[in-house]
């Protein structure tokens, strides 16, 4: 943990006038929603779109911010949005290649509005690697404001503005020989030696002082440095004097950093000399934030602090963060508290001395991001619990985040809803949380069975507003997927989207471009992975609108589903229409069909579906498994057949029979009953080993079931244990027991 520790102080510091930025373990939570939806600049500007309690603890104090009308300046959102874009591998982490073409264009433009030499935008060769120099981008930005600057300011002096330029050019290549000593003179027009005057030569050896100090400051001449900026700092007429106070702050701390092992191996004389090295930086760094004289270096420093006093501070510091994140004003800083607060933040931790507002923010996420799935009737589970907590918070605050928590935590059923949903259509669309309330309000009114009011309200709804911004897009459309009137308008829907989610699985025509299939989208499969029957599933797939891809897996979807179910009439009218179309399992379709009893027919049923890894009671949403190419290929990992499902109380259909609504909902209850794929298998294969011990296929089935043990999920299982130490008790002998010497 420490070398991990010690690389983010690193980074952290290698970006100081960039904002700095969380640095840990990557990933979206398992989940789409961990953060908004790119571009970023929409959310950072106050359009939250749709908020989950998925997204990054930053992510929702930010939203807490626009929601409780405290100000975000354009200086704040453009550095929250750096940071974000770095956190998501928008932009890499040192890339300063945008600074650097800033810099090039205004030292060209300069050179040139005075005639010199263009061959001074080359820079003399390096002597340290590029990656060990540490130049910021604002080192770039700032330099291109200078030498703008001076070109107005030293217009007489063109020489000047040159020896200027060399010198830059020289820190930025990293060159760490010292630099030239100033000339008593400058040259005019016609060459002849002139002395300037005091004011151009106060200005000519401030920026020298300054070049000189970031030299050994990128060279890691650290104590040079110090007493250079310290001297700088000082001086009552230089133009760096706030910026120079900065830099003893930021030269105390990268000395720290690079005199601390890189594997956190330190001696306990090492780890004292380091934490004193940041105390001392830590004093400084209060110093400046208490002098109102330096304020223009106040943002900059306040993320050096928070850096600083997250490594010596850590638990204290975490308790200050949400406080200092709710503060209008601080500039870039904004951009490095709320990053460090995202990679602090406990749910649950008791911060006493935190003022109210801090308390209700954090309560607002813990209670935002408590159950954020549901998978798991433990999660449901508190899902209404964090309800609870939501609707009393708002009806005693009335404040817009809790409105917004109590609704995405509420279900139709829930106790007040209607209450909700009622100060939910007075909030205006153009609101920050306008369009979470509004679609929430749609599922509500159709988990309420208000359908009409549902589709009334989703209307509302500009598409145009939701179309390009994908997580919004995708909550619409499984609403108007919901909201259908009958499967033919379900279809409809489900197959308007192309299968842009998984452009691998297009073919490429003639000229180079993707193919375009109408295709199931990914809300459509997962609705339809609910209580459907297996005979409606049948029927689905004999609409001529969906594509062969899809056809095919409902048809098999329906077929291991009627194997489980026993339903016979089911399983022979699937087999004809397969058998037809799938010759990798013809055979052993055919078999079936020839079979004279039911039983036998389950039999040869249920061993073809332990044979295909590719089958599952329900249809997977991977593209590269609706496009498999292959019945028996097992693709790598353990993503094959189906692992354990959960009892679902009603299909999500509004306009299926009452009679078809209580098939489906028994039949998937037998098929949860079931169990996973490799205990259903195991079962199946036992018991009929055990009743026909003669029978040839009684050791390829066990064989199957010990297979799907290493291939599958819910490994390790008693039935998987039983029916391998059947195989090779019985059949030890068999070329089916030799190919699984072992069970998972």
């Amino acid at each position: 943990m420490k070398p991990l520790l010690a690389l983010c102080l690193w980074l952290l510091l290698l970006w100081p006038a960039a904002p700095a930025e969380a640095c840990g373990p990557g990933g979206e939570q398992a989940s789409m929603y961990s953060h908004p939806d790119a571009p970023f600049e929409r959310f950072a500007a106050g359009h939250l779109e749709m908020l989950a309690g998925t997204h990054h603890p930053m992510h929702l104090a930010y939203a807490w911010r626009w929601m409780m009308g405290v100000p975000t300046t354009p200086e704040e959102q453009r550095a929250v949005v750096d940071t974000w874009k770095r956190m998501e591998g928008e932009l890499e982490r040192g890339d300063t290649s945008k600074e650097q073409g800033v810099w090039n264009e205004a030292r060209s433009l300069a050179l040139h509005s005075l005639g010199l030499d263009s061959a001074r935008l080359t820079s003399p060769r390096s002597d340290i690697p590029e990656e060990e120099r540490h130049i910021h981008g604002d080192a770039f930005e700032r330099a291109a404001e200078t030498v703008g600057t001076l070109s107005r300011l030293w217009r007489k002096h063109p020489a000047l503005l040159l020896e200027w330029v060399d010198a830059q050019n020289a820190i930025f290549a990293g060159s760490c020989q010292p630099l030239p000593a100033l000339s008593a003179e400058d040259l005019d027009d016609v060459g002849r030696p002139v002395k300037p005057s005091a004011s151009v030569q106060a200005r000519r050896q401030a920026e020298r002082d300054y070049q000189v100090a970031a030299s050994h400051l990128y060279c890691s001449r650290f104590d040079e440095a110090l007493a250079a900026f310290q001297a700088i700092e000082g001086h009552r007429d230089t133009p760096y004097r706030a910026r120079a106070a900065y830099l003893v702050a930021r030269t105390q701390v990268r000395r720290a950093l690079k005199e601390r092992s890189p594997w956190g191996s330190e001696r306990p004389e090492e780890q004292a000399r380091f934490k004193a090295r940041l105390d001392e930086a830590d004093a400084t760094i209060t110093r400046i934030l208490a002098r109102p004289r330096l304020r223009a270096v106040h943002a900059q420093t306040r993320r050096l602090r928070s850096l600083v006093r997250s490594r010596t501070q850590r638990e204290a510091w975490a308790c200050t963060l949400p406080t200092l994140v709710l503060q209008p004003g601080t500039g870039s800083a904004l951009a490095a508290e709320l990053g460090d607060f995202d990679l602090s933040f406990e749910p649950g931790r008791k911060c006493p001395s935190s003022p109210a507002p801090t308390q209700e923010m954090l309560q607002w996420i813990h209670v935002m991001q408590q159950a954020a799935e549901t998978w798991t009737p433990e999660q449901e589970q508190q899902k209404r619990e964090a309800y609870v907590v939501a609707l009393a918070r708002w009806k005693q605050t009335h404040l817009a985040p809790w409105l917004v928590a109590a609704m995405l935590k509420a279900r139709g059923d829930s106790p007040e809803v209607g209450t909700l949903l009622v100060a939910a259509a007075r909030v205006p669309l153009s609101a920050p949380q306008g369009l979470t309330l509004a679609l929430h309000s749609v599922r509500l009114l159709r988990e309420q069975r208000l359908l009409d009011a549902a589709r009334e309200r989703l209307a509302a709804v500009p598409l145009e507003q939701v179309r390009a911004r994908p997580t919004s897009n995708k909550f619409v459309h499984a609403e108007r997927l919901l909201l259908a009137t009958s499967w033919e308008a379900f279809l409809g829907i489900a197959l308007e989207r192309v299968a842009e989610e998984a452009p691998w699985t297009r073919p490429t025509l003639a000229d180079g471009r993707l193919e375009q299939p109408a295709a199931f989208s990914y809300a459509a499969l997962s609705l339809l992975n609910t209580p459907i029957t297996a005979r409606r599933l049948v029927a689905l797939s004999s609409d001529e609108r969906v594509p062969p891809a899809h056809r095919q897996q409902l048809r098999w979807t329906a077929f291991v589903r009627a194997a489980i179910l026993g339903d016979d009439e089911t399983l022979q009218a699937l087999a004809t229409l397969l058998a037809e179309s799938e010759p990798a399992a013809r055979s052993e379709l055919r078999a079936m069909l020839g079979r004279t009893t039911v039983e036998e027919r389950m039999f040869e049923a249920r061993l073809l579906v332990m044979g295909l890894p590719v089958l599952s009671v329900t249809l997977v949403t991977d593209p590269r498994r609706i496009w498999h190419p292959g019945l028996t290929t097992f693709a790598s990992g353990k993503d094959h057949w189906w692992c354990t499902l959960y009892p679902v109380q009603a299909t999500p259909f509004s306009f299926v029979s009452e009679e078809e609504r209580v098939t489906a909902v028994s039949e998937w209850q037998r098929i949860v009953e079931a169990g996973s794929a490799v205990v259903y298998f195991s079962k199946v294969a036992l018991a009929w080993a055990k009743e026909h011990p003669k029978d040839p296929r009684s050791p390829i089935a066990l064989y199957r079931a010990v297979r799907a043990s290493k291939r599958v999920c819910n490994q390790n299982t008693p039935e998987a244990m039983a029916a391998f130490r059947h195989l090779h008790r019985h059949y030890g002998k068999s070329t089916w027991a030799q190919q699984v010497p072992y069970v998972y």
